[in-house]
């Protein structure tokens, strides 16, 4: 196509919340965090080239079906509380990434993106984490 010289209407979505077709045999779980295998939905495992894809908004069990046949939502922006062994003060503002569905770190393995960036620590044990510009 070439360039329009005119204007145009384009859809729009909002963005903060979006729906995603899930993997095959595979269970989402509410409030974990999730990754792109092959365009499709799956909870993080920390895994390289696994793009985030934000925080379930839902649970969907989609452990006998094919990919795509059923969808859940995720949370593409907001401030979320994870796991984190050995959280400190000094870690606010450091980029977190995926160990598994519910745990950061903020030392990256290999490949994996960053999923967030630690904005406060409840104890030695729990970080929250701003998801925003990361999915």
């Amino acid at each position: 196509m070439t360039a329009t010289t005119e204007d145009i209407h384009t859809p729009r979505r909002e963005g903060e919340v979006l729906e995603l077709d899930v993997a095959a045999s595979t269970t989402i779980y509410k409030g974990t965090l999730t990754t792109l295998a092959s365009g499709y939905l799956t909870g993080s495992t920390g895994a390289d080239g696994e793009p985030f894809a934000g925080v379930a908004y839902e649970g969907v069990d989609n452990s006998e079906g094919s990919a795509g046949d059923k969808s859940a939502r995720v949370f593409r922006k907001g401030i979320f509380e994870f796991n984190m062994s050995g959280a400190a003060v000094t870690d606010i503002g450091s980029e977190v990434y995926s160990v598994d569905n519910q745990t950061v770190t903020t030392t990256q393995s290999s490949a994996e993106p960053a999923v967030g960036r630690i904005v406060a620590v409840e104890n030695s044990g729990k970080v929250f984490i701003d998801i925003g510009g990361y999915c």
